[in-house]
């Protein structure tokens, strides 16, 4: 009987770089003064960043 294998890839983190933002940005909300993380590509902090409601499986909501 022969065996049968599967072969693949490892992906590593150093091929899968994520986008950076500038250092040193600070929080588009008037009045806060939060730098934010290199990694958040927003114009706002946690915080102050608009409310995202998830599409919910097979229904469409209303925005």
């Amino acid at each position: 009987m022969a065996t049968k294998s599967v072969s693949g890839f490892r992906t590593t983190s150093a091929e899968r770089t994520r986008p950076l933002s500038n250092a040193g940005r600070i929080c588009g909300e008037s009045g806060c003064a939060t730098r934010l993380s290199i990694y958040n590509d927003l114009d706002f902090c946690a915080l102050h960043a608009p409310m995202v409601v998830p599409r919910m499986r097979g229904k469409v909501l209303d925005d």
